[in-house]
Protein backbone atom coordinates (compact mmCIF):
# COMPACT_ATOMS: atom_id res chain seq x y z
CA UNK A 1 0.00 0.00 0.00
CA UNK A 2 1.21 3.30 -0.89
CA UNK A 3 1.95 5.68 1.60
CA UNK A 4 0.90 9.65 0.91
CA UNK A 5 2.07 12.44 2.50
CA UNK A 6 -0.21 14.33 4.68
CA UNK A 7 -1.57 17.74 2.88
CA UNK A 8 -0.04 20.12 5.47
CA UNK A 9 3.41 18.33 4.89
CA UNK A 10 3.00 18.43 0.82
CA UNK A 11 1.57 21.89 0.69
CA UNK A 12 4.46 23.92 2.53
CA UNK A 13 7.23 21.25 0.42
CA UNK A 14 4.60 22.87 -3.02
CA UNK A 15 5.33 25.77 -1.68
CA UNK A 16 8.85 25.82 -0.58
CA UNK A 17 9.78 24.58 -3.76
CA UNK A 18 7.39 26.90 -5.99
CA UNK A 19 9.11 29.98 -3.73
CA UNK A 20 12.58 29.00 -4.34
CA UNK A 21 11.94 28.53 -8.26
CA UNK A 22 10.48 31.88 -8.42
CA UNK A 23 13.61 33.32 -6.26
CA UNK A 24 15.99 31.80 -8.33
CA UNK A 25 14.35 33.04 -11.13
CA UNK A 26 14.26 36.55 -9.82
CA UNK A 27 17.61 36.28 -8.62
CA UNK A 28 18.81 35.08 -12.34
CA UNK A 29 16.67 37.78 -13.80
CA UNK A 30 18.23 40.30 -11.19
CA UNK A 31 22.24 39.23 -12.06
CA UNK A 32 21.28 39.62 -15.63
CA UNK A 33 20.31 43.04 -14.69
CA UNK A 34 23.42 43.78 -12.69
CA UNK A 35 25.65 42.83 -15.61
CA UNK A 36 23.43 44.92 -17.52
CA UNK A 37 23.96 48.11 -15.36
CA UNK A 38 27.28 47.58 -15.17
CA UNK A 39 27.74 47.71 -18.91
CA UNK A 40 25.61 50.59 -19.61
CA UNK A 41 27.80 52.22 -16.75
CA UNK A 42 30.73 51.23 -18.56
CA UNK A 43 29.36 52.71 -21.09
CA UNK A 44 28.92 55.88 -19.89
CA UNK A 45 32.14 56.19 -18.83
CA UNK A 46 33.65 55.45 -21.62
CA UNK A 47 31.48 58.42 -23.81
CA UNK A 48 32.28 60.73 -21.30
CA UNK A 49 36.10 60.13 -21.53
CA UNK A 50 35.65 60.34 -25.25
CA UNK A 51 33.65 63.04 -25.26
CA UNK A 52 35.89 65.34 -22.67
CA UNK A 53 39.21 63.47 -25.16
CA UNK A 54 37.49 65.66 -27.85
CA UNK A 55 36.81 68.75 -26.28
CA UNK A 56 40.52 68.33 -25.09
CA UNK A 57 41.81 67.98 -28.62
CA UNK A 58 39.77 71.45 -29.09
CA UNK A 59 41.31 73.22 -26.66
CA UNK A 60 44.67 71.92 -27.78
CA UNK A 61 44.03 73.10 -30.86
CA UNK A 62 42.77 76.37 -29.89
CA UNK A 63 46.49 76.74 -27.53
CA UNK A 64 48.42 76.25 -30.42
CA UNK A 65 46.84 78.79 -33.12
CA UNK A 66 46.91 81.19 -29.71
CA UNK A 67 50.43 80.68 -29.24
CA UNK A 68 50.89 80.97 -32.84
CA UNK A 69 49.54 84.56 -32.80
CA UNK A 70 50.90 85.66 -30.19
CA UNK A 71 54.68 84.60 -30.92
CA UNK A 72 54.42 83.57 -34.70
CA UNK A 73 56.64 81.08 -34.13
CA UNK A 74 55.84 77.56 -36.22
CA UNK A 75 56.69 75.39 -32.96
CA UNK A 76 53.40 76.83 -31.43
CA UNK A 77 51.64 74.83 -33.72
CA UNK A 78 52.15 71.77 -32.71
CA UNK A 79 49.83 71.23 -30.93
CA UNK A 80 47.33 72.35 -33.62
CA UNK A 81 48.28 69.94 -36.22
CA UNK A 82 48.68 67.19 -33.84
CA UNK A 83 45.12 67.73 -32.43
CA UNK A 84 43.36 68.33 -35.49
CA UNK A 85 43.41 65.32 -37.18
CA UNK A 86 42.15 62.96 -34.52
CA UNK A 87 39.37 64.79 -33.85
CA UNK A 88 37.54 62.94 -36.28
CA UNK A 89 38.80 59.75 -35.01
CA UNK A 90 37.00 60.41 -31.65
CA UNK A 91 33.63 61.25 -32.98
CA UNK A 92 33.41 58.19 -35.36
CA UNK A 93 33.82 56.48 -31.72
CA UNK A 94 31.02 58.35 -30.21
CA UNK A 95 28.56 57.79 -32.91
CA UNK A 96 29.23 54.33 -32.68
CA UNK A 97 28.77 54.26 -28.90
CA UNK A 98 25.58 56.33 -29.59
CA UNK A 99 24.71 53.92 -32.45
CA UNK A 100 23.63 51.31 -29.95
CA UNK A 101 23.36 52.54 -26.68
CA UNK A 102 22.45 56.20 -27.27
CA UNK A 103 19.14 58.30 -27.29
CA UNK A 104 18.14 60.40 -30.45
CA UNK A 105 18.45 63.24 -28.14
CA UNK A 106 22.03 62.24 -27.73
CA UNK A 107 22.47 61.62 -31.54
CA UNK A 108 21.04 64.85 -32.15
CA UNK A 109 23.48 66.73 -29.42
CA UNK A 110 26.99 64.92 -30.98
CA UNK A 111 25.70 66.40 -34.21
CA UNK A 112 25.25 69.95 -32.66
CA UNK A 113 29.05 69.07 -31.11
CA UNK A 114 30.39 67.52 -34.15
CA UNK A 115 29.08 70.88 -36.08
CA UNK A 116 30.06 73.46 -33.31
CA UNK A 117 34.02 71.69 -33.59
CA UNK A 118 33.75 72.35 -37.21
CA UNK A 119 32.92 75.86 -37.12
CA UNK A 120 35.79 76.19 -34.18
CA UNK A 121 38.53 74.35 -36.79
CA UNK A 122 37.78 76.17 -39.51
CA UNK A 123 37.76 79.58 -37.39
CA UNK A 124 41.12 78.47 -35.80
CA UNK A 125 42.39 77.81 -39.75
CA UNK A 126 40.84 81.40 -40.97
CA UNK A 127 43.13 83.48 -38.25
CA UNK A 128 46.34 80.92 -39.13
CA UNK A 129 45.69 81.68 -42.41
CA UNK A 130 44.58 85.45 -42.04
CA UNK A 131 48.15 85.60 -39.81
CA UNK A 132 50.21 84.56 -42.53
CA UNK A 133 48.79 87.05 -44.59
CA UNK A 134 48.27 90.19 -42.25
CA UNK A 135 49.25 89.63 -38.05
CA UNK A 136 47.36 92.81 -37.02
CA UNK A 137 43.84 91.75 -38.63
CA UNK A 138 44.76 88.85 -37.04
CA UNK A 139 45.27 89.95 -33.52
CA UNK A 140 41.87 92.02 -34.13
CA UNK A 141 39.91 89.10 -35.11
CA UNK A 142 41.03 87.51 -32.30
CA UNK A 143 40.51 90.29 -29.97
CA UNK A 144 36.59 90.16 -31.40
CA UNK A 145 36.10 87.07 -28.99
CA UNK A 146 33.97 85.15 -32.27
CA UNK A 147 36.48 81.22 -30.69
CA UNK A 148 35.55 82.25 -27.42
CA UNK A 149 31.72 82.17 -28.19
CA UNK A 150 32.13 79.30 -30.30
CA UNK A 151 33.97 77.34 -27.45
CA UNK A 152 31.26 78.75 -25.06
CA UNK A 153 28.88 76.51 -27.38
CA UNK A 154 30.94 74.11 -27.35
CA UNK A 155 31.57 73.32 -23.75
CA UNK A 156 27.72 73.96 -23.15
CA UNK A 157 26.64 71.02 -25.30
CA UNK A 158 29.30 68.83 -23.80
CA UNK A 159 28.17 69.81 -20.59
CA UNK A 160 24.56 68.79 -21.16
CA UNK A 161 25.33 65.74 -23.10
CA UNK A 162 27.39 64.91 -19.42
CA UNK A 163 24.68 65.67 -17.63
CA UNK A 164 22.33 63.54 -19.27
CA UNK A 165 25.78 60.88 -18.64
CA UNK A 166 25.41 61.23 -15.14
CA UNK A 167 21.60 60.87 -15.11
CA UNK A 168 22.03 57.45 -16.83
CA UNK A 169 24.65 56.50 -14.21
CA UNK A 170 22.97 57.23 -11.79
CA UNK A 171 19.61 55.43 -12.92
CA UNK A 172 21.82 52.38 -13.18
CA UNK A 173 23.58 52.48 -9.96
CA UNK A 174 20.22 52.79 -8.50
CA UNK A 175 18.96 49.88 -10.13
CA UNK A 176 21.93 47.80 -9.21
CA UNK A 177 21.53 49.06 -5.85
CA UNK A 178 17.64 47.34 -5.94
CA UNK A 179 18.75 44.74 -7.34
CA UNK A 180 21.59 44.02 -4.40
CA UNK A 181 19.03 44.74 -1.82
CA UNK A 182 16.38 42.01 -2.82
CA UNK A 183 19.67 39.69 -3.42
CA UNK A 184 19.80 40.07 0.39
CA UNK A 185 16.10 38.96 0.98
CA UNK A 186 16.62 36.17 -0.96
CA UNK A 187 19.39 34.85 0.99
CA UNK A 188 17.51 34.82 4.03
CA UNK A 189 15.12 32.42 2.03
CA UNK A 190 17.73 30.57 0.21
CA UNK A 191 20.84 30.02 2.29
CA UNK A 192 22.90 28.30 -0.59
CA UNK A 193 21.58 30.79 -3.34
CA UNK A 194 22.53 33.30 -0.93
CA UNK A 195 25.90 32.49 -0.26
CA UNK A 196 26.76 32.18 -3.85
CA UNK A 197 25.03 35.27 -4.59
CA UNK A 198 27.02 37.41 -2.36
CA UNK A 199 30.22 35.29 -3.29
CA UNK A 200 29.21 37.14 -7.02
CA UNK A 201 28.82 40.75 -5.75
CA UNK A 202 31.08 40.46 -3.74
CA UNK A 203 33.32 40.24 -6.70
CA UNK A 204 31.48 42.53 -8.65
CA UNK A 205 31.67 45.15 -6.17
CA UNK A 206 35.54 44.60 -5.91
CA UNK A 207 36.35 44.85 -9.39
CA UNK A 208 34.45 47.95 -9.67
CA UNK A 209 36.22 49.30 -6.81
CA UNK A 210 39.37 48.39 -8.35
CA UNK A 211 38.12 50.48 -11.24
CA UNK A 212 37.02 53.17 -9.81
CA UNK A 213 40.67 53.08 -7.78
CA UNK A 214 42.52 53.09 -10.85
CA UNK A 215 40.31 55.99 -12.19
CA UNK A 216 40.83 58.04 -9.52
CA UNK A 217 44.41 57.61 -9.63
CA UNK A 218 44.65 58.22 -13.25
CA UNK A 219 42.30 61.36 -12.16
CA UNK A 220 44.59 62.11 -9.39
CA UNK A 221 48.10 61.73 -11.74
CA UNK A 222 46.35 63.74 -15.00
CA UNK A 223 45.63 66.71 -12.45
CA UNK A 224 49.32 66.79 -11.15
CA UNK A 225 50.97 66.30 -14.97
CA UNK A 226 48.27 69.02 -16.09
CA UNK A 227 49.36 71.68 -13.16
CA UNK A 228 53.34 71.21 -14.31
CA UNK A 229 52.34 71.81 -17.38
CA UNK A 230 50.69 75.45 -16.39
CA UNK A 231 53.69 76.14 -13.80
CA UNK A 232 55.95 75.34 -16.83
CA UNK A 233 53.92 77.36 -19.44
CA UNK A 234 52.82 80.08 -16.99
CA UNK A 235 56.59 80.64 -16.54
CA UNK A 236 58.18 80.79 -20.17
CA UNK A 237 55.62 83.17 -20.65
CA UNK A 238 56.10 85.33 -18.03
CA UNK A 239 59.93 85.13 -19.11
CA UNK A 240 58.86 85.93 -22.42
CA UNK A 241 56.98 88.84 -20.98
CA UNK A 242 59.78 90.58 -19.15
CA UNK A 243 62.05 89.85 -22.58
CA UNK A 244 60.24 92.05 -24.47
CA UNK A 245 59.61 94.79 -22.03
CA UNK A 246 63.51 94.61 -21.70
CA UNK A 247 63.87 94.50 -25.78
CA UNK A 248 61.46 97.28 -25.82
CA UNK A 249 63.20 99.28 -23.93
CA UNK A 250 66.00 98.83 -25.45
CA UNK A 251 64.20 99.18 -29.15
CA UNK A 252 63.23 103.39 -27.69
CA UNK A 253 66.50 103.71 -26.43
CA UNK A 254 67.65 102.98 -29.67
CA UNK A 255 65.28 105.05 -31.60
CA UNK A 256 65.82 108.30 -29.07
CA UNK A 257 69.60 107.86 -30.30
CA UNK A 258 68.40 107.79 -33.43
CA UNK A 259 66.37 110.44 -33.91
CA UNK A 260 68.39 112.82 -31.52
CA UNK A 261 71.74 112.21 -33.27
CA UNK A 262 70.58 112.16 -36.83
CA UNK A 263 67.27 113.98 -37.09
CA UNK A 264 68.64 116.98 -34.27
CA UNK A 265 71.49 117.48 -37.16
CA UNK A 266 69.22 117.38 -39.69
CA UNK A 267 67.14 120.19 -38.28
CA UNK A 268 70.00 122.47 -36.37
CA UNK A 269 71.96 122.30 -39.57
CA UNK A 270 68.95 123.12 -41.43
CA UNK A 271 68.22 125.83 -38.98
CA UNK A 272 71.62 127.45 -39.26
CA UNK A 273 71.53 127.72 -43.38
CA UNK A 274 68.10 128.86 -43.51
CA UNK A 275 69.05 131.42 -40.71
CA UNK A 276 72.44 132.62 -42.88
CA UNK A 277 70.58 132.75 -45.62
CA UNK A 278 67.33 135.15 -43.67
CA UNK A 279 70.06 137.64 -42.79
CA UNK A 280 71.12 138.19 -45.89
CA UNK A 281 67.88 138.76 -47.43
CA UNK A 282 66.66 140.77 -44.38
CA UNK A 283 66.88 144.35 -46.70
CA UNK A 284 67.46 143.25 -49.86
CA UNK A 285 64.06 141.15 -50.11
CA UNK A 286 61.77 141.67 -46.86
CA UNK A 287 59.19 139.11 -48.80
CA UNK A 288 61.55 136.39 -48.79
CA UNK A 289 63.16 137.20 -45.61
CA UNK A 290 59.66 136.76 -44.26
CA UNK A 291 58.87 133.23 -45.66
CA UNK A 292 62.31 132.17 -44.06
CA UNK A 293 61.13 133.10 -40.28
CA UNK A 294 58.44 130.93 -41.20
CA UNK A 295 60.79 128.22 -42.16
CA UNK A 296 62.71 129.07 -39.02
CA UNK A 297 59.97 128.65 -37.02
CA UNK A 298 58.56 125.44 -38.23
CA UNK A 299 61.81 123.90 -38.06
CA UNK A 300 61.71 125.19 -34.27
CA UNK A 301 58.38 123.56 -34.14
CA UNK A 302 60.24 120.41 -35.40
CA UNK A 303 63.05 120.18 -32.68
CA UNK A 304 60.41 120.75 -30.23
CA UNK A 305 58.56 117.70 -31.02
CA UNK A 306 62.09 115.89 -31.86
CA UNK A 307 62.80 116.82 -27.92
CA UNK A 308 59.08 115.67 -27.23
CA UNK A 309 58.97 112.45 -29.14
CA UNK A 310 62.64 111.67 -27.46
CA UNK A 311 61.85 111.92 -23.78
CA UNK A 312 58.58 110.01 -24.64
CA UNK A 313 60.93 106.86 -25.91
CA UNK A 314 63.42 107.63 -23.22
CA UNK A 315 63.39 110.30 -20.64
CA UNK A 316 66.58 112.48 -20.44
CA UNK A 317 65.56 113.13 -16.96
CA UNK A 318 65.77 109.67 -15.89
CA UNK A 319 68.90 108.90 -17.56
CA UNK A 320 70.90 112.06 -16.22
CA UNK A 321 69.50 113.52 -13.18
CA UNK A 322 67.81 110.35 -11.53
CA UNK A 323 64.17 108.78 -10.73
CA UNK A 324 63.19 111.79 -8.64
CA UNK A 325 63.82 114.35 -10.97
CA UNK A 326 61.86 112.44 -13.67
CA UNK A 327 59.13 111.42 -11.52
CA UNK A 328 58.82 115.51 -10.28
CA UNK A 329 58.88 116.33 -14.13
CA UNK A 330 56.53 113.69 -15.08
CA UNK A 331 53.77 114.53 -12.92
CA UNK A 332 53.78 118.32 -13.30
CA UNK A 333 53.84 117.77 -16.85
CA UNK A 334 50.93 115.99 -16.88
CA UNK A 335 48.85 117.50 -13.95
CA UNK A 336 49.64 120.94 -15.37
CA UNK A 337 48.20 119.58 -18.95
CA UNK A 338 45.23 118.05 -17.69
CA UNK A 339 44.18 120.88 -14.59
CA UNK A 340 45.09 118.60 -12.13
CA UNK A 341 46.57 119.43 -8.46
CA UNK A 342 49.67 117.50 -7.62
CA UNK A 343 51.22 116.65 -4.68
CA UNK A 344 54.92 114.82 -5.00
CA UNK A 345 56.88 113.31 -2.13
CA UNK A 346 60.83 112.11 -3.45
CA UNK A 347 64.04 111.14 -1.46
CA UNK A 348 66.91 113.73 -1.77
CA UNK A 349 68.77 110.68 -2.61
CA UNK A 350 68.24 108.17 -5.37
CA UNK A 351 71.57 107.13 -6.28
CA UNK A 352 71.15 103.86 -5.14
CA UNK A 353 68.33 102.70 -7.43
CA UNK A 354 69.39 100.70 -9.99
CA UNK A 355 68.74 101.87 -14.21
CA UNK A 356 66.41 99.36 -14.58
CA UNK A 357 64.20 99.52 -11.68
CA UNK A 358 64.11 102.70 -12.26
CA UNK A 359 63.06 102.78 -15.90
CA UNK A 360 60.14 100.26 -14.47
CA UNK A 361 58.83 102.68 -11.69
CA UNK A 362 59.06 105.91 -14.37
CA UNK A 363 56.84 103.68 -16.68
CA UNK A 364 54.18 102.85 -13.75
CA UNK A 365 53.95 105.72 -13.00
CA UNK A 366 52.88 106.83 -16.84
CA UNK A 367 50.88 104.75 -17.07
CA UNK A 368 48.90 105.18 -13.86
CA UNK A 369 48.54 108.72 -14.45
CA UNK A 370 47.38 108.25 -17.73
CA UNK A 371 44.86 106.47 -16.36
CA UNK A 372 44.11 109.04 -13.97
CA UNK A 373 43.50 111.32 -16.69
CA UNK A 374 41.31 109.55 -18.71
CA UNK A 375 39.12 107.38 -16.60
CA UNK A 376 39.73 108.66 -12.49
CA UNK A 377 37.80 112.33 -13.34
CA UNK A 378 40.46 112.94 -10.01
CA UNK A 379 40.90 116.82 -9.00
CA UNK A 380 44.02 115.90 -7.13
CA UNK A 381 46.83 113.49 -7.07
CA UNK A 382 49.26 112.55 -4.71
CA UNK A 383 52.76 110.69 -5.61
CA UNK A 384 54.86 109.23 -3.27
CA UNK A 385 58.88 107.90 -3.81
CA UNK A 386 60.87 106.29 -0.52
CA UNK A 387 63.78 104.78 -0.68
CA UNK A 388 64.27 102.77 2.12
CA UNK A 389 67.12 100.24 3.65
CA UNK A 390 65.71 97.48 1.75
CA UNK A 391 62.79 98.70 -0.71
CA UNK A 392 62.00 101.05 -3.09
CA UNK A 393 57.88 102.22 -2.83
CA UNK A 394 56.14 103.91 -5.12
CA UNK A 395 52.83 105.16 -4.11
CA UNK A 396 50.02 106.69 -6.20
CA UNK A 397 46.85 108.36 -5.22
CA UNK A 398 44.05 109.91 -6.57
CA UNK A 399 40.85 111.02 -5.29
CA UNK A 400 38.35 110.09 -8.69
CA UNK A 401 35.81 107.79 -9.51
CA UNK A 402 38.16 104.67 -8.33
CA UNK A 403 39.00 101.34 -9.49
CA UNK A 404 35.64 98.95 -10.86
CA UNK A 405 35.74 95.72 -8.53
CA UNK A 406 36.66 93.64 -11.36
CA UNK A 407 39.17 95.91 -12.65
CA UNK A 408 42.33 93.52 -11.25
CA UNK A 409 40.85 90.09 -12.67
CA UNK A 410 40.03 91.54 -16.09
CA UNK A 411 41.87 89.84 -18.51
CA UNK A 412 41.37 92.87 -21.12
CA UNK A 413 42.55 95.63 -18.86
CA UNK A 414 46.38 95.48 -20.22
CA UNK A 415 47.42 98.24 -18.44
CA UNK A 416 47.22 96.99 -14.93
CA UNK A 417 48.68 93.49 -15.99
CA UNK A 418 51.58 95.54 -17.43
CA UNK A 419 52.27 97.19 -14.59
CA UNK A 420 52.05 93.86 -12.07
CA UNK A 421 54.44 92.29 -14.53
CA UNK A 422 57.11 95.12 -14.53
CA UNK A 423 57.45 94.35 -10.30
CA UNK A 424 56.68 90.81 -10.76
CA UNK A 425 60.02 91.13 -12.83
CA UNK A 426 62.05 92.74 -10.26
CA UNK A 427 60.73 90.33 -7.66
CA UNK A 428 58.71 93.46 -6.02
CA UNK A 429 55.11 93.91 -4.63
CA UNK A 430 52.17 95.32 -6.62
CA UNK A 431 48.52 96.17 -5.38
CA UNK A 432 45.78 98.33 -6.78
CA UNK A 433 42.84 99.44 -4.25
CA UNK A 434 39.72 101.73 -3.96
CA UNK A 435 39.92 103.78 -1.65
CA UNK A 436 37.58 104.34 1.35
CA UNK A 437 37.57 107.67 1.22
CA UNK A 438 37.07 107.50 -2.75
CA UNK A 439 39.63 107.37 -5.38
CA UNK A 440 42.38 104.52 -6.39
CA UNK A 441 45.46 103.80 -4.46
CA UNK A 442 48.44 101.57 -6.47
CA UNK A 443 51.56 100.63 -4.17
CA UNK A 444 54.69 99.55 -5.42
CA UNK A 445 57.21 97.93 -3.46
CA UNK A 446 60.51 96.47 -5.11
CA UNK A 447 63.53 94.72 -2.91
CA UNK A 448 66.91 96.60 -3.37
CA UNK A 449 68.13 93.24 -3.54
CA UNK A 450 66.84 91.56 -6.57
CA UNK A 451 67.91 94.83 -8.50
CA UNK A 452 71.43 93.66 -9.56
CA UNK A 453 70.00 90.62 -10.72
CA UNK A 454 67.83 91.87 -13.74
CA UNK A 455 69.11 93.36 -17.08
CA UNK A 456 71.07 95.90 -17.03
CA UNK A 457 68.98 99.02 -19.17
CA UNK A 458 70.27 100.10 -22.51
CA UNK A 459 72.82 103.48 -22.06
CA UNK A 460 71.17 106.67 -21.30
CA UNK A 461 70.19 109.22 -24.76
CA UNK A 462 70.95 112.66 -24.26
CA UNK A 463 68.30 115.00 -25.51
Amino acid sequence: MKSVLPLKVVLPLVLGIVASLAIAVYAELGYRRLESANRQMAVTVEMQSTLHEALALVVDAETGQRGYLLTGSEEYLTPYTAAVPKVDSVFNRLRELLVTNGSPAQRATLGRINGLVGQKLAELEASIALYKKDGAAAQALTDTGIGKRTMDEIRAEVDGMAATHRRQFDEATARWAADIAFARLGMELMTAFTVALLLVVWLLARRDAQQRDARRRSVVEDKRRLEVVVEERTAALSELSNHLQVVREDERSKLARDIHDELGGILVGAKMDIAWVEERLKKRDPESSAKLERALQALDDGVQIKRRIVEELRPTLLDNLGLAAAVDWQVHEICDRAGLECEIATPSDDSGIAPQTSIALYRILQEALTNIVKYARAKHVSVDLGVGGDTITLLIEDDGVGIADDAQNNLLSHGIAGMRQRVRALRGEFSISRRSEGGTVIEVNIPRGTQSEVVEDPAPVDA
